[in-house]
């Protein structure tokens, strides 16, 4: 039966009408947000309208918000309920009013059990068999304190008790539920500890998040794969957790007590993802003695570790300490996609053993307060976020090795103050060979976009680089090429903006630079482009307070600039004259459920042209319909404004023969 109103008129219907057809209904589906008033349901409505031998399924739910957001169902039992259905297969209640299931309902053949957000006590009085239960959802049971009515559930396979507030512990008896794959108890406040002696065999994943007093785990299971600890009270773990072979996720963020790891972290081979973040009170790391060949992110952003695992690095400067001496094999880290060190104070410096990390694709330095030096970084790395590393002065020569893999970079500095010049150009070099080894590549082998960007970088800065030929005051260029400018190597286009934030608060992923290019003598699609020259962070969302004057720069190379020779078959001479304007944009990232949500944002210019101030609103106006915010692209009095200055913008056209 799937008509809410002929489900709802005969839940109402005080007259018992024998109905042959709805005597053989197997199955009941009421889709609440179908249904506009409350339905108060007589105790024996079930039992007098269906047959107790037919009814096989019983969903009650809501399509349009599945966690049922209203503070009271729309189904009510006053007198309470009879339910003595003992052929029923699955049982889908969404708030179900009562403090217990009916003492009638006999679970023999119950395999599905579902009643979230519901107010019950406890599943039901006695204990009773289920030899068929393999999903139990009662999660945000705020009122749920026994669940021993599951004592004989043993083929359970999924038990989900998220938001269960107040469950301060779990039946023994769980022990013998061998089956179970799947554990949820994310956000059981009261919770300290599990079961003693506890082993699962079968559990693949555990969800501890949240359960704030959870203080001691203890757990054996051979086939354990995510384990989720974030948050909770925990102060060390147990030695036996070395008997998770087959642990690929340990996520231990937040968890502010934790003060060691077990020295036999190393034991865990198949462990790809250990998250450390936010554990302050963790000054050390293990011992690492063996491999761990599959580990790829490691974030120990938020720690007070004053040395890095001495197999990461062989030798490594930190605060107070000068330790790691190791002889040069190979790392047992060595597939390490992901390292986050942010806002530790303890790291003074970065060793250029770090370069033998040959698949490290990202290093996430930000707030890394007494960092003074970073070394040769690895061949293969994506980005470097060193924003706000205040003590921050030199950068390893050259900064990182020549990159094996073809792919975009960015290197982040803002808020680096004490850059010294020759890092400065350190960087700005690396930025160049870089994207001119990558440029040379896409050209040869003819792939990627039509533009692309290569690489991206920006750092305190006031000035655009003598190297640059193309340079204006403002956010407009417009430079004059020589005719036939691209038959001499070309290979790409590096460009600049010097953008001063005047102490601006801003999210970091919110506003980029970007620049739109086009050679307005020739009118053909492949005569323009737009350019992501830099932003201010790749990672996180928080909000931060740009200092000062930034120099941005990106490099892009530009495939189909023959294209513009060509028209009917006839090759024409490549355009000469450009305009390039360069604007700060709100980032085409961003979600329109986060841009809805969030005040509008504008980004005003300061001093700029017409011509560039006009090219922002247009941008501005794209923006809101990428993001279908369909209202007039006015500036409304609660915005929040972003008022940058572009200074001086340069480009130059890069040809191989400048190498």
């Amino acid at each position: 039966m799937w008509s809410s109103d002929k489900i709802t008129n005969t839940l109402r219907s005080e007259q018992v009408i024998l109905n042959q057809k709805i005597k053989k209904v197997r199955g009941i589906f009421l889709d609440m947000s179908k249904v506009e008033t409350g339905i108060p349901i007589d105790p024996k409505i079930f039992v007098e309208k269906f047959n107790k031998l037919t009814l096989r399924y019983l969903k009650i739910y809501d399509s349009l918000c599945p966690q049922k957001c209203e503070v009271d169902s729309k189904v009510n039992l006053p007198d309470g309920l009879e339910f003595p259905f003992k052929e029923i297969r699955c049982l889908h209640w969404l708030k179900f009013p009562l403090d217990e299931l009916p003492p009638d309902f006999n679970p023999e053949n119950l395999i599905d059990l579902r009643l979230p957000y519901n107010k019950i006590q406890r599943v039901w009085e006695a204990i009773k068999d289920t030899p068929w239960l393999k999903w139990v959802d009662l999660s945000y049971s705020t009122r749920l304190t026994d669940l021993s009515a599951l004592s004989r559930a043993f083929y359970l396979r999924r038990l989900n008790l998220e938001g269960c507030s107040i469950l301060e512990k779990l039946p023994k008896e769980m022990k013998n539920m061998k089956s179970l794959v799947f554990l949820n108890l994310r956000g059981c406040i009261m919770l300290s500890s599990l079961p003693e002696k506890l082993d699962l065999i079968s559990l693949k994943t555990l969800i501890l998040s949240g359960c704030s007093n959870f203080n001691n785990f203890e757990l054996i299971s051979e086939n354990l794969e995510s384990l989720h600890l974030d948050g909770t009270a925990i102060e060390s773990l147990p030695r036996t957790m070395k008997s998770f072979k087959k642990l690929v996720l340990l996520n231990l963020e937040n968890c502010k007590m934790l003060e060691f790891l077990p020295d036999c972290l190393d034991k865990l081979k198949a462990l790809e993802e250990l998250i450390l973040s936010g554990c302050f009170r963790l000054q050390s790391f293990p011992d690492i003695k063996e491999n761990m060949e599959n580990l790829q992110i490691l974030l120990l952003d938020g720690t007070s570790i004053k040395e890095l695992p001495k197999m990461l690095l062989h030798c490594g400067n930190f605060k107070d300490q000068a330790v790691l001496q190791q002889s040069p094999r190979r790392n047992s880290l060595s597939m390490l996609l992901r390292l986050c060190l942010s806002r530790n104070d303890m790291i003074c410096s970065q060793q250029d053993s770090i370069s033998q990390l040959y698949h490290l694709k990202w290093i996430d330095l930000k707030y890394c307060k007494n960092l003074t030096s970073i070394s040769t970084l690895p061949p293969n790395l994506q980005c470097l976020d060193a924003h706000a590393c205040y003590s921050l002065q030199t950068v390893g020569s050259p900064l990182a090795i020549m990159p094996t893999q073809q792919v975009p970079s960015s290197f982040i500095f803002t808020n680096c103050e004490k850059l010294d010049h020759i890092a400065k150009n350190e960087i700005i070099c690396y930025a160049h060979n870089k994207s001119h080894m990558i440029s040379s590549s896409l050209n040869r082998h003819k792939t990627g976009f039509a533009f692309e960007a290569l690489v991206a970088t920006c750092f305190p800065g006031s000035e655009v680089p003598a190297w640059f030929s193309h340079k204006a005051s403002g956010a407009v260029l417009q430079p004059e090429l020589p005719g036939h400018w691209n038959e001499s190597g070309f290979v790409g286009i590096a460009l600049c903006a010097v953008v001063s934030f005047q102490d601006q608060k801003v999210r970091n992923n919110n506003l980029m630079v970007k620049c739109k290019c086009q050679f307005n003598n020739v009118e053909t699609s492949s005569s323009y482009f737009n350019c992501h020259v830099g932003r201010l962070s790749e990672t996180g969302d928080e909000q931060c307070t740009i200092k000062s004057t930034h120099v941005f720069i990106g490099y892009t190379n530009w495939l189909n600039i023959n294209k513009c020779q060509e028209e009917d078959g006839e090759k024409r001479c490549v355009p000469t004259k450009a305009l390039f304007v360069w604007l700060p944009q709100v980032s085409a990232s961003a979600s329109a459920a986060a841009a809805a949500s969030m005040k509008t944002v504008v980004v005003r210019f300061a001093d700029a042209d017409a011509d560039a101030a006009a090219a922002a609103a247009a941008d501005y106006c794209s923006f809101r319909r990428r993001t279908k915010l369909r209202s007039t692209p006015t500036l409304p009095q609660e915005a929040n404004f972003w008022v940058v200055r572009l200074t001086d913008a340069a480009a130059i056209f890069i040809f191989s023969d400048l190498f």
